[in-house]
């Protein structure tokens, strides 16, 4: 149980966010406009949570960095949310977050029941997003208490941990995942070594000295490869099905019987969001399958069933609260967008991990206060505006993509007024495109390149407390506890394909012997 003193401090965190936004009201037409812009990126397909968020980075520089991160919450929860209008009547998620939601929104759509389907998608949004709004404010001030304790080779071993998680759960083939998280991990050590201060990988081009800058690097990896792999699209045209019976909430016998899939979802959302790196589409489908194995009729899924739309939608929210739990108390991101949102911090002069709590209460209290807020904006805007966004979808890509194009170049250069870094951008970005193209999954990349500082940096300073003895990391059992979990992560998924080779030869075997 905490202390009585403790828990004060807790809600005087959120008060203090709640006090930021009594005293600038108008801060919360910006956060709704980021919840607006957020929702359009997510709805219209190729254009994700995590491009909504790169492409703003830059222009929050300028902010307060209250105004800032709030700014840049808000493109979350709307990136997030918007997917679902496109998965539900185009039967094409909008994000990848909604991949699953057309498993069943798509069918319901297709029965003329899309706002049905529609509105119990946005409620479930809603709901997703509370609850792990909710484990946010409860979870994160405790586990940065716990995570003051944590030494070098804690943090070493938990860099070690994100990256086998988000290897293991986001890619096909685990060698492909590890060459991307290597990958990740050498574009972060270009520059000059931070102990020894020589110089590596800079292959004589001064500018490189000082490492690659997060925003180029982050939005060569997410935006440019992303307008890349959506050029093939430009011409394509979408049968938009028409808006039909939209509700503000969902019926009674859409909510009563489901409640226990509401929970569960929100629950496998918010603890997989707290896993680092993995994301909200292996949410969504972990829900899904669960809400299919407790269902009285999970002959339905994938027929037209609520409780498909309900498990995906409540889960992909209930990620974004708890990925801001690693983010904010460790320094982790616990998805690829909140990686981006890891380096706003940073660029407003904040450190992610346990000590933003002690000495940057405000801006954790803005947080939280603008994550409730943010949520509650999305299904407002959904509600009221869903024939706005419906209508968004004709818009053709061949007239925007040029435009975001224009964006990612502006914002790069305008940053530090520096050239190379929109080269740095257009090579990051073209990289990334063809690794993608290759087979390669960009979250193990992602996660290599912002967990490698934090890996490199615990891991030398260890080494140098130990005098280059090794042999200290068995002597501390949190850091064996992370170990042991990470070797976990890749060796569980490896014995399972290999099962599943060995069992598939061997009928192959049966069928041809």
């Amino acid at each position: 149980m905490p202390e009585t003193g403790e828990s004060e401090n807790d809600m005087s965190t959120l008060a203090a966010g709640i006090q930021y936004f009594l005293d600038n009201p108008l801060v919360l037409a910006l956060m709704f406009l980021g919840v607006f812009f957020g929702i359009v990126f997510g709805a219209i397909p190729g254009l994700t949570a995590a491009l909504a968020v790169s492409l703003a980075l830059p222009f929050t520089y300028g902010m307060l960095p209250q105004e800032g991160i709030l700014l840049l919450i808000a493109l979350y929860v709307g990136g997030i949310s918007g997917g679902l209008t496109s998965a539900i009547l185009l039967n094409i998620p909008g994000s990848p977050a909604s991949l699953v939601t057309c498993f069943d929104g798509a069918p319901m759509a297709k029965q003329g029941r899309q706002g049905e389907a529609l509105a119990i998608g946005v409620f479930a949004s809603l709901l997703g997003g509370l609850f792990s709004a909710v484990a946010l404010i409860l979870i994160a001030p405790q586990l940065a208490k716990v995570a003051l304790v944590f030494g070098p080779w804690e943090y070493f071993t938990m860099g070690i941990m994100g990256l086998a998680v988000v290897v293991s759960l986001c890619s096909q083939d685990l060698v492909k995942g590890f060459i991307g998280a290597i990958i990740g991990l050498l574009i972060a050590s270009v520059g000059m070594d931070p102990v020894s201060g020589v110089s590596r990988f800079t292959f004589g081009i001064w500018q490189m000295d000082a490492g690659l800058s997060n925003l180029p690097v982050l939005m060569g990896l997410f935006a440019f490869a992303e307008i890349l792999t959506q050029l093939s699209s430009l011409r394509q045209k979408y049968n938009i099905l028409s808006l039909k019976g939209m509700r503000v909430l969902p019926k009674k016998e859409h909510f009563t019987p489901f409640v226990p899939t509401y929970l569960l979802s929100a629950v496998i959302g918010t603890v997989i969001g707290i896993l680092p790196g993995v994301g909200q589409s292996t949410a969504s489908l972990l829900a899904y399958n669960e809400a299919r194995q407790i269902s009285k009729h999970p002959e339905k899924f994938g027929t037209g069933c609520e409780e498909g739309v309900i498990a995906s939608e409540a889960a992909n929210n209930a990620v974004c609260g708890g990925a801001l739990i690693p983010m904010m108390t460790m320094g982790i991101p616990g998805d690829t967008v909140t990686a981006i949102l890891l380096g706003g911090l940073v660029v407003h002069g904040m450190q992610p991990g346990p000590l933003l709590f002690s000495t940057n209460r405000e801006i954790v209290g803005v947080m939280f206060v603008t994550y409730i807020l943010s949520n509650i904006a999305m299904f407002i805007l959904m509600m009221l505006l869903m024939k706005v966004f419906i209508r968004l979808l004709s818009v053709p890509m061949r007239y925007m993509f040029p435009f975001l194009l224009l964006m990612c170049m502006v914002g790069t250069y305008t940053v530090n007024n520096r050239l190379f870094d929109t080269w740095v951008l257009f090579v990051i970005g073209i990289a990334a495109y063809i690794l993608v193209h290759c087979g390669f999954s960009l979250p193990p990349i992602v996660l290599g390149y912002v967990l490698g500082s934090i890996i490199e940096s615990n891991f030398r300073t260890a080494m140098i407390g130990a005098n280059g003895n090794v042999g200290e990391l068995f002597t501390r059992p949190i850091a064996l506890g992370l170990l042991a979990v990470a070797v976990l992560m890749v060796a569980v998924p490896s014995i399972k394909r290999a099962k599943e080779r060995k069992k598939t030869k061997n009928e192959e075997h049966g069928t041809y012997g």
